[in-house]
């Protein structure tokens, strides 16, 4: 073969690599801003902040609002707004109800006029329990509307809250009696999770209606509400795991429960009127501690109402996985896992953004060879979770046992926030970076992180390297003379050279 022809062929195979590069979709990628302080606690204090949540106004997107739960040393809430989309943050006062000198377990929504909503627990008596479940309306401009409302009685554990337009639901799970005498988890069972729902923007409820089986070992609920009627509420089923659900190891350290635990899902289509029969999003899960029954790891759930799609994620043998349904959440895909390493991710938050592409928070410890130092990551997806980018987007790896109440297993609380908005995303977290293993201090953190869009083909570069590619072709494809062009023949005569001579027998 020789030269011109080995150059064919390199133009023919850097052609076919030039068309195939430009002809391949470019992924998104995330670029994340500066860590902002969100809880703004007092240099001094030593509060365990855990599990918050948030919420951005649909008219005004950059209005952010986060609201968590202080788990010591005193039990108390804690609410921040930011008008900057998450730049600075400053706190929010929440009224609190009669009597009561605390708030606990809060969680927020944006009705469609861009009031902002507080669903809260007070909590008091020996065990720092419940004393009834109230919502608290503020206007436009985060002033409070009125004193709050009372939405049910005491006992009232991890409520949620939803709204579609003016109906405003709110979950929970209502214990038993029993749970009054005991200051960790629940009594036997029925502790039902019930749903009451609004129709006047939150100023009045019905009466609660009974999600859950009597049975069922239901905690951690999940909510969202859509359009056309459609409520959807998850929940951690605990299978027959009572020790966990009653916390009758009182938080001590030890083995992980045998489990497997499970998610369900319940769904209506009257506004939480009535639910259907539950469906399983995912089987077979794997604690790999033990927790505190309000503590224990919450599924996220996450609707992308322009598309009909309900989204899930939760914590499975230290992997975050992620599920999908297309139908109302009665039929799920295969759960997918989102981690960079197997076995080192936990507690993921989710959220939708309005042009459907999907993110994920979780904490991830896979660079850590003795799986303690933590770090954010956030992954976001454009097809439909069918394929992720992810960004590690903390500062400074953390110790992820700080917070403990035993010393000995992660209790940075049961969810992380998450609001997915036009171009971004922003997180909040709890991070222990301030604190250590005496002091337990945990804050807020907060960051927003820019989704560049991934762009499509480069049709000139294909276009291109199909030109080449076919100029290539044709060039391997021709006879090309040189050396070996004519072996096998004798050679011409020259031109006026007398003719060999005849030899003779």
């Amino acid at each position: 073969m020789n030269r011109r022809r080995g150059l064919a062929i390199a133009v023919l195979v850097a052609g076919v690599g030039i068309a195939m590069f430009g002809g391949q979709d470019r992924p998104a990628s995330l670029q994340a801003g500066p860590t902002q302080a969100v809880s703004d606690d007092p240099q001094q204090a030593i509060n365990v902040n855990t599990s918050p949540v948030i919420v951005a106004d649909p008219r005004r997107p950059g209005t952010l609002v986060v609201a968590s739960r202080v788990d010591a040393p005193h039990l108390q809430c804690h609410v921040s707004a930011s008008t900057t989309g998450g730049e600075a943050w400053r706190r929010l006062d929440l009224p609190l109800a009669p009597g009561a000198d605390n708030c606990f377990w809060p969680d927020l929504a944006f009705d469609g006029d861009g009031n902002l909503l507080v669903l809260y627990t007070p909590t008091g008596g020996p065990f720092n329990l419940p004393t009834g479940l109230w919502l608290q309306r503020f206007t436009t401009e985060l002033a409070p509307d009125g004193p709050p409302v009372r939405v049910s009685g005491p006992l009232t554990f991890e409520p949620r809250l939803a709204v579609e337009g003016r109906r405003v639901v709110a979950a929970w799970i209502q214990a038993g009696e029993e749970r009054a005498t005991k200051p960790l988890g629940f009594g036997p069972p029925p502790n039902p999770l019930v749903v009451a729902r609004s129709d006047d923007g939150g100023r009045t409820f019905a009466r609660p209606v009974t999600v859950s089986e009597p049975s069922r070992l239901a905690v951690q609920p999940a909510l969202v509400a859509g359009p056309g009627g459609r409520v959807v509420v998850g929940a951690l089923d605990l299978g027959n795991d009572l020790v966990t659900y009653q916390t009758s190891h009182e938080g001590q350290p030890g083995p992980p429960p045998p489990g497997p635990w499970r998610v369900v899902a319940w769904t209506s289509a009257d506004g939480g009127a009535t639910f259907g029969p539950p469906a399983t999003v995912a089987d077979g899960i794997q604690a790999t501690q033990r927790v505190l029954i309000d503590l224990a790891p919450a599924p996220a759930f996450a609707l992308d109402s322009a598309r009909g799609r309900l989204y899930a994620t939760w914590e499975s043998g230290a992997d975050v996985v992620l599920s999908r349904s297309d139908d109302a959440g009665h039929a799920w895909s295969p759960p997918t896992r989102l981690g960079p390493a197997a076995g080192a991710q936990f507690l993921p938050g989710l959220g939708v953004a309005p042009d459907g592409r999907v993110d994920v928070a979780f904490y991830d410890r896979s660079h850590d060879p003795d799986d303690i130092l933590a770090q954010m990551v956030v992954a976001s997806s454009t097809d439909g979770g069918a394929t992720f980018t992810s960004a590690t987007v903390s500062d400074h790896p953390f110790d992820s046992i700080v917070g403990s109440f035993n010393g000995d297993n992660v209790m940075l609380g049961s969810h992380l926030a998450v609001a997915s908005l036009p171009g971004s995303v922003t997180v909040v977290w709890p991070d222990t970076g301030r604190g250590n293993r005496v002091n337990n201090i945990v804050d807020l953190l907060g960051v927003t992180v820019a989704v560049h869009a991934g762009q499509g083909r480069r049709l000139p570069v294909a276009v291109l390297g199909g030109v080449l590619a076919m100029l290539g072709a044709v060039l391997t494809a021709r006879p090309w003379p040189g050396r070996e062009a004519g072996r096998g023949r004798s050679p011409a005569p020259r031109r006026g050279a007398s003719p060999p001579p005849t030899r003779r027998g």
